[in-house]
This record gives structure tokens, C-alpha cells and sequence, in this order.
């Protein structure tokens, strides 16, 4: 009897593994690629070519504007005539501060 199940194993677990396979095929094929949900997350391609700068998440509708400056616009280096400014104003502070000292 041993002997009958060892010689049949070999096939039963080939059919198995075959039926496996086929319900494995079907299951992948009903499941849709991207299904609605309640959290609104999408699954986009990678190969999917770049949005154009006119669309872009930072553009905002006509007549809104930005509270505060956006980071490109930080980036940017100062006007020529800002940096002899801000030595005078700590002149200027470095003064008002002796002054306190003084007193």
C-alpha cells in the first residue's frame, strides 16, 4: 500500500500544483487593476511621461496668491545692494546695544 502512494505521489502533487496554477490565473485575472477606495489612493506608471510645469500642484487658481514665499523664490540670492544694508542695520544695532551698556 506504501508503496502504491509513493508511486502515485508524484502525479497527485503535479495535478495539484497545475490546479493551483489555473485558480491562480483565474483569480489574477477578476481582480482589477486598480479598484476605487474610500482613501482615494491611485496607482499611476512609472513610464508615464512627467507633468508639465503648467500643471503643476504648486500652481494655484486665478486670484489666490501665496501666503508665504515659495522655496524657489527663497533660493534665489539677494539683490546686490541687500548685503551693504544688512551691515548698517548691524552697525545700527551693535550702536543701540553700547548705548544700553552705557547707561
Amino acid at each position: 500500500m506504501q508503496k502504491e502512494y509513493l508511486l502515485a505521489k508524484p502525479a497527485r502533487d503535479a495535478a495539484a500544483k497545475a490546479k493551483m496554477e489555473a485558480e491562480a490565473k483565474v483569480i489574477v485575472a477578476d481582480v482589477p487593476v486598480h479598484a476605487d477606495n474610500e482613501w482615494n489612493i491611485s496607482v499611476v506608471d512609472d513610464n508615464e511621461p512627467k507633468s508639465t510645469p503648467g500643471t503643476s500642484s504648486d500652481a494655484l487658481p486665478e486670484g489666490l496668491t501665496h501666503e508665504l514665499p515659495i522655496a524657489d523664490e527663497v533660493l534665489k540670492p539677494p539683490a546686490s545692494g541687500a548685503p551693504d544694508m544688512a551691515i548698517n542695520d548691524l552697525e545700527d544695532l551693535r550702536r543701540q546695544l553700547d548705548a544700553l551698556n552705557a547707561n
